[in-house]
């Protein structure tokens, strides 16, 4: 049976305002009713770039501590590959002291994976079997641990960890690999208008070199977020996140290639919108969430 390697994941520069798609444990941090929207336009002018939009929505379940989300995504690289795919989690936390938690997380669910390499116009695309077309559902089991406190959060985890074709239209066996993740940040108070919270995100994939990604945001008067990021053998990045009202925040970051592709395209581009709408207590006010 022949096989091909397929698209690995996308990873996102705003890891740390979108953290149900890196973990699935992380809807256990924030205790509101938490939609998230990314859109990702990477290497701006190099053709067939990827591009990537995903919608989370997590919650807690009344007053259990366990909460419940899902996760739309859309990936496309260039004009033959994309895929979209609907996940549910669920997170348990239990407290091991005052205000400190560890929690569990589990997600699932159906990608549908569309490789149109016909379309390239290769002659080696008409001819060889490993570059038929494919039309496949794929089922995915991913898994996560997250500890935290309301200065720190410390992770681990794989979201797609078990990621198989479930047949379709000439299915394959995708040589998919899982990325193992490790995450962390720390949040420093410096007064009253001012915190700093530098963040870490480790990815390792089989096969390729580790990738680090460091991150230092800067709060200034609970408003507007200001930072950096340096990820390893990739980019530079710098971002911004605006709290347009108490419940509402908006975000962009820009990314400077630091690698070959820097004399082809034109940096990458990545928005967020981030709504917190209701909390499981009854307060009109919705607790503070830095994370």
């Amino acid at each position: 049976m022949n096989s091909a390697s397929a698209q690995q994941k996308a990873m996102f520069t705003q890891y740390m305002f979108n953290g149900l798609v890196v973990n699935p444990a992380y809807s256990a941090i924030d205790e509101t009713l938490n939609i998230t929207a990314l859109a990702r336009q990477q290497w701006v002018g190099f053709k067939g770039a990827p591009n990537t939009q995903t919608l989370t929505v997590h919650s807690p379940i009344k007053q259990s501590n366990t909460s419940a989300g899902i996760i739309l995504m859309r990936d496309q690289i260039g004009e033959v590959i994309r895929e979209n795919g609907a996940f549910a989690t669920l997170a348990h936390r239990v407290q091991l002291q005052e205000g400190t938690y560890l929690a569990l997380g589990v997600n699932g669910g159906i990608g549908k994976y569309v490789g149109e390499y016909s379309l390239t116009g290769s002659a080696s695309a008409a001819t060889d079997p490993v570059f038929g077309d494919q039309n496949s559902l794929r089922g995915n089991f991913g898994v996560g641990l997250m500890l935290f406190s309301d200065k720190f959060y410390a992770g681990i985890s794989s979201p797609f960890f078990y990621y198989r074709d479930l047949g379709g239209e000439a299915p394959s066996e995708t040589a998919y690999k899982p990325h193992y993740i490790m995450q962390g940040g720390y949040l420093v108070d410096l007064g009253p208008e001012l915190k700093f919270k530098p963040n870490v995100l480790v990815k390792y994939v089989s096969g390729s070199p580790v990738q680090v990604d460091v991150n230092a945001n800067f709060l200034l008067k609970e408003t507007i977020w200001l930072g950096g990021s340096v990820r390893s053998m990739d980019s530079f990045d710098v971002l911004a996140e605006l709290q347009l009202t108490p419940n509402i925040q908006l975000g962009y970051s820009y990314d400077f290639t630091t690698s070959r592709l820097a004399k082809v395209e034109k940096g990458s581009h990545e928005i967020v919108l981030n709504f917190r709408l209701w909390s499981r207590g009854n307060s009109t006010t919705l607790p503070k969430c830095y994370f």
